[in-house]
């Protein structure tokens, strides 16, 4: 059985506009991000639970018939936040949780998510972060991180790649964000073969490496942990990349810091492994919203001369 932690860093501040974690959703009405980050929450924990359920019927529309299934694919969910400003009480109300309250600053929420993760090295067998606004809902997802590194090594990272849903004439279009990240985001070009594969159900899964490294999510093994936590900054990001301007945010997003080599599902295999970054907020931006139209204008456009 392949037992996974996921720690989701969350911060939802109430009364006020200037929240000093205002990027992206945490901008939005109370009421929009409870209902994303409740989504999100147990979209991610029924992944993890020890069991599934059929239902069925013998004669009529009842569903009278109801087994469990065992899970090959287990694990825990910690939600990690700050006093007060969250969502936890709302959430609470809506079934269990486990949550993880410390007081330091809202945006190095991640640091205490790694430091989670250090306190439970050797009982899982991969650690998961993920933003609080984002979703996995393949639940092959951990089973398909752990045959890339089964197949691949553990000195390589994966990465998910992370879309969101552009809506255009009553249809939703997945758009793959993070390809390529800002320069402040990407890593040192490390040692590696520039593609790699592995074998699928309908032919190779191609991987690329990259140094785009974030994604909103990212999965190590138990032995990548080990070994990063003797690393420096794992806990706390150093004072050199604070007075830079860094953000330490985005900074907690990169895994092993970018020490080693990342890799992603290439274009032909963009599905393969992703997360949905369920707001949506990138592709409502202006520009690439008249681009992503431009785009799909002249698309439609040519689908109806072909069929003429």
């Amino acid at each position: 059985m392949l037992r996974v932690l996921v720690c989701i860093p969350h911060f939802f501040r109430r009364n006020s506009a200037d929240s000093g974690y205002s990027n992206g959703s945490n901008t939005d009405p109370l009421n929009k991000r409870l209902t994303e980050f409740q989504s999100c929450f147990r979209q991610i924990q029924s992944l993890l639970s020890p069991s599934a359920f059929t239902l069925g019927t013998k004669n009529r529309i009842a569903n009278e018939f109801v087994n469990s299934v065992p899970r090959t694919t287990q694990g825990d969910v910690i939600v990690v936040s700050v006093p007060e400003e969250n969502l936890l009480a709302e959430l609470a109300s809506d079934g269990p949780l486990r949550a993880r309250i410390w007081s330091g600053p809202p945006r190095q929420l991640g640091y205490e998510c790694r430091r989670v993760f250090a306190r439970n090295i050797g009982k899982y067998d991969l650690f998961c972060f993920i933003e609080d606004d984002t979703v996995i809902t393949d639940p092959a997802f951990f089973r398909k991180a752990a045959k890339f590194y089964q197949t691949h090594g553990e000195d390589k990272v994966l990465l998910p790649n992370r879309f969101e849903i552009f809506r255009f004439k009553g249809c939703g279009w997945r758009a793959f964000l993070d390809r390529p990240n800002p320069p402040s985001l990407r890593s040192p070009e490390r040692p590696g073969p520039d593609f790699l594969k592995m074998p699928d159900f309908d032919g190779d899964v191609i991987f690329e490496k990259c140094t785009d490294s974030t994604a909103g999510a990212y999965v190590i093994t138990n032995a990548q942990l080990k070994a990063w936590i003797e690393q420096p900054n794992f806990s706390a990001p150093s004072q050199k990349r604070l007075d830079a301007g860094f953000d330490p945010m985005e900074l907690t997003m990169i895994p092993m810091d970018g020490a080693l080599p990342i890799y992603r599902p290439a274009e032909p295999n963009l599905d393969f492994l992703e997360v949905h970054h369920v707001p949506n907020l990138a592709t409502a931006r202006p520009t690439p919203r008249r681009k992503l139209l431009e785009l799909l204008n002249t698309e439609t456009q040519g689908e109806g001369r072909g069929a003429g």
